[in-house]
């Protein structure tokens, strides 16, 4: 999974001509891929050290109702942080950490995903 988003994520950055290693380049690209994949986004926040999003589709809503929260945060929790990963480590060229608080496949509205520049990855 995250050779493919690395792979992805290179693709957009050659297809649009994106040079930068800033969180702006960052944003554009992580849209373009959340776009594409079928997640519906919606920019919160955007800042030079600061990315947030809220999702209010994802994959882990659609499976099924007889898997547990626990069973859907672990792999929101596996495919979140491959993806978010694999473009951030591709793009950025600083630390950041990546944070979700999976509101959406808890039942409890969007679900919000941030990167922060400049913290322990």
């Amino acid at each position: 999974m995250y050779d493919t988003e690395v792979s992805i994520t290179n693709g957009v950055r050659e297809i649009l001509n994106l040079k930068g290693r800033d969180m702006k380049t960052f944003a554009k690209i992580f849209e373009i891929i959340c776009d594409f994949s079928g997640q519906k986004i919606e920019p919160i926040e955007l800042s030079q050290t600061r990315f947030s999003l809220s999702i209010s589709d994802c994959p882990m809503l659609h499976v099924g109702k007889d898997v547990s929260i626990s069973v859907k945060s672990k792999f929101c929790d596996l495919c979140c942080s491959a993806g978010a990963s694999a473009i951030a480590g591709t793009v950025l060229d600083q630390e950041y950490t990546c944070s979700w608080d999976k509101k959406l496949i808890r039942g409890a509205g969007k679900c919000t995903t941030t990167v922060e520049l400049g913290k322990t990855k």
